[in-house]
């Protein structure tokens, strides 16, 4: 910044001009000559109707736009018959999960603890999909609540999945343990 400071300094001088003789002047003419014109809508009458087109196509436009018609109604019939499908092949994922969960408890791969602390969690999930079931049902075209439903259900089924991929590690490190025992 001193130098900054000090090139300032040293130009001072051409910094304090005053404008040259007459410039007052002409900028008033200027002005005047700016103000005296036609403006462009009085002197082209076509372009009067063509903004007057505009604007009835961009009314006609919105109109359209803002009134609901069939079309939206089955998008929004479609929409909904996705996400049905969606859902149900989640839910068939994560049941089966579930219950593959279960028979690996059953077989003395997990407890009945962790299995419970399992299905505690899915349950307190459920509930924040409950929300997000009402969110849809109030907007059933908006993708942020559609996109936040299926990551619910990847999220779950992604969570059983990583549960049963370590239990079956475990199981295969006991096994490998057992294996490795000498008699």
């Amino acid at each position: 910044m001193d130098k900054l400071d000090k090139l300032f300094q040293d130009q001072r001088e051409a910094f304090d001009e005053e404008p040259m003789e007459g410039h007052f002047q002409r900028f008033e003419e200027k002005l005047e000559h700016y103000h005296r014109r036609k403006p462009i809508l009085r002197s082209w009458p076509f372009l009067k109707i063509a903004s007057l087109v505009i604007i009835v196509l961009l009314s006609a436009n919105l109109f359209v736009y803002l009134l609901p018609d069939k079309a939206d109604k089955q998008v929004q019939v479609s929409t909904n018959n996705e996400m049905n499908e969606t859902a149900r092949f989640y839910t068939v994922r994560i049941t089966s999960g579930l219950s593959q969960l279960q028979q690996m408890t059953d077989q003395g791969m997990g407890t009945p603890q962790d299995l419970a602390q399992v299905k505690k969690e899915m349950d307190e999930m459920d509930r924040l999909h409950q929300d997000l079931q009402k969110e849809y049902s109030n907007n059933p075209n908006d993708e942020r609540v559609i996109n936040a439903m299926i990551e619910y259900y990847q999220t779950k089924l992604d969570i059983i999945n990583t549960i049963k991929s370590d239990l079956e590690k475990v199981k295969s490190i006991k096994n490998k343990n057992n294996e490795n025992t000498k008699l």
